[in-house]
């Protein structure tokens, strides 16, 4: 029989949607939880879980596989924005980085939204009850031991997974006087070992890690929209889930919208919340005029680059017939992660420039890192193929300023949104992206450890290869033509904007967003540990509710 009424339902299977529908249903067993996903099961699809399998389902049939309009400034280029669809979401199709955010990115976060509940020390315990950590010797104050997500170390996943440059790449940033991380205290600065959520060599998604168990599930289920009534206080309660093929399933105590990003605002929009002029535009019936649905859109943007190995012989890189060990293939072939907060003499004038004008401004917090620094033993991020000839560095903004938007293109929910990231729009983006990209080129090749492995950064036709001399100009022009971001969107229906530190949106009863579009700022990191701690959280106050 077709499901026609739930307790909770949540609207998207995504990392944050199954996680919270697994802890909604494992919290209170007599409550009905029914997750309505868009895409498939994708259990099957070996590529779920096979080793490097993220690359084969990038544009595949679980992906939505989004464009934005034209980047002013990124040379007005289109970039590809992907995201899961399917029952798992972007754990399905990620890379699986498990890297927190520094300590003061999250107390940024409680103090903008005046809640405590979103500081490093209240999500700790979330974090905690997310991870599965395999380091025995991992500090348990910081991180759990008996949660579904399998996390790993490098070297901690196998002791043979060993990579040739290893060594080298870490010698190389430490000559540059970068120092080790200090985990116990929540701060990211300075040189970390790559953490993965791989286990045994696979993947995991956040469906099969968490399980539903006793959850329903309808998957190829495009949502229309969420449908109000009024209670006997004459105040608006969202009451049921209609689906694009006109059935509709009531709600008896709360829907959540988990659908990401870019799907979150668009159904909120369509349901009738969001600008009154925008919705107009596609006569869609106000419901609630928010205007900040859609706005506050962010990303982690990037610059990828490519660097000549000097002596490919030794089998440094992915493609080189000397990697017969499988340990090697137990995930992505990179051993450090490198934050570094950009000098305020910098950062400083970067912000005044852009009209930030407080002096204590949360971005020039003394040991908050901006950047984050990878080599990664292969040409990941950019379209070549692994020879063992070249190695890749990615440069990425851990807390860019520049904001972007998702509106509708149509009233039909089958209709794709319409995104503009706005990527690389203000300076002080420009400078800590210019200031990362020499610091990388300095790392490879300026240090002595660096002049031993690489040879020169290598370009495609029609590019200069840059070096620690070229000008900030030539070092802005390069990221303009071949900017990328790696694909953490968030901020689309922000706390404090959209919705309330409880995740309740504003102007109606019975409904939250739970999703990376709830940030109202970004996190560092890579963002599926804090989404995972953010369901555990959004978990909590639904069930103490």
């Amino acid at each position: 029989m077709a499901t026609t009424q739930a307790d909770y339902i949540v609207v998207g299977g995504g990392l944050v949607g199954c996680a919270l529908a697994s802890r909604l249903k494992q919290g209170n067993p007599s409550h009905t939880v029914l997750v309505v996903e868009a895409g498939a099961d994708p259990t099957d699809n070996p590529n779920v879980t096979s080793a490097l399998g993220s690359f084969a389902l990038v544009n595949s049939d679980v992906d939505w596989s989004y464009t934005t309009v034209p980047q002013n400034d990124t040379n007005d280029r289109t970039h590809s924005e992907n995201a899961g669809k399917a029952l798992g979401g972007g754990s399905v199709i990620n890379w699986g980085g498990w890297s927190r955010g520094d300590a003061s990115d999250y107390d940024a976060w409680a103090q903008l939204v005046e809640d405590d509940r979103w500081s490093y020390k209240a999500m700790l315990p979330f974090f905690r009850r997310s991870e599965h950590y395999l380091d025995g010797q991992a500090d348990p104050r910081t991180h759990g031991f008996d949660g579904p997500i399998h996390v790993a170390s490098i070297t901690g996943s196998d002791p043979k997974r060993l990579y040739g440059l290893r060594n080298p790449v870490k010698a190389a940033f430490d000559e540059l006087g970068f120092s080790q991380s200090n985990d116990s205290t929540g701060s990211t600065a300075g040189i970390s070992e790559c953490v993965e959520n791989w286990h045994n060599g696979l993947r995991q998604t956040s469906a099969k890690a968490y399980g539903l168990k006793g959850v329903e599930v309808m998957t190829n289920t495009t949502v229309d929209r969420i449908l109000f009534t009024k209670n006997s206080e004459n105040k608006l309660r969202a009451a049921a889930v209609r689906m694009a093929d006109g059935r509709t399933v009531s709600a008896n105590k709360e829907i959540i919208i988990s659908a990401g990003a870019y799907n979150t605002p668009q159904i909120l929009m369509l349901s009738g919340i969001g600008p009154a002029d925008e919705l107009q535009k596609h006569n869609i019936p106000l419901v609630v005029d928010a205007p900040q649905v859609g706005s506050n859109l962010f990303n982690h943007f990037a610059h990828f680059q490519l660097f000549k190995l000097l002596h490919p012989e030794q089998g440094l890189a992915m493609g080189t017939p000397l990697w017969t060990d499988p340990a090697l293939f137990k995930g992505i072939p990179c051993d450090w992660a490198i934050n570094e907060t950009v000098p305020p003499h910098l950062l400083g004038p970067a912000l005044k420039e852009d009209g930030e004008i407080d002096k204590h401004h949360p971005l020039l917090h003394p040991s908050r890192p901006h950047i984050e620094y990878t080599v990664l033993y292969a040409g990941f991020g950019l379209p070549t193929p692994p020879d063992g000839t070249i190695i890749a560095s990615s440069t990425m903004l851990l807390l860019p300023t520049s904001r972007g938007r998702v509106t509708i293109s149509s009233a039909s929910p089958t209709d794709p949104p319409v995104i503009d990231p706005n990527y690389y729009s203000t300076q002080a983006d420009r400078t800590a992206l210019v200031y990362g990209t020499r610091r990388v080129l300095q790392a490879l090749l300026e240090t002595s450890a660096g002049k031993d492995f690489v040879a020169s950064e290598m370009v495609f036709p029609g590019l200069e290869a840059l070096s620690f001399q070229s000008t900030d100009a030539e070092i802005d022009a390069r990221i303009r033509n071949t900017g990328v971001a790696h694909k953490h969107a968030g901020g689309s229906a922000a706390m404090g904007k959209v919705v309330g530190p409880d995740l309740c949106v504003y102007g109606v009863q019975g409904l939250r967003v739970a999703d990376s579009s709830a940030l109202p700022i970004p996190v560092g990191g890579h963002p599926q540990a804090t989404l995972y701690a953010l369901a555990e959280q959004a978990a909590d106050m639904i069930l103490q509710s």
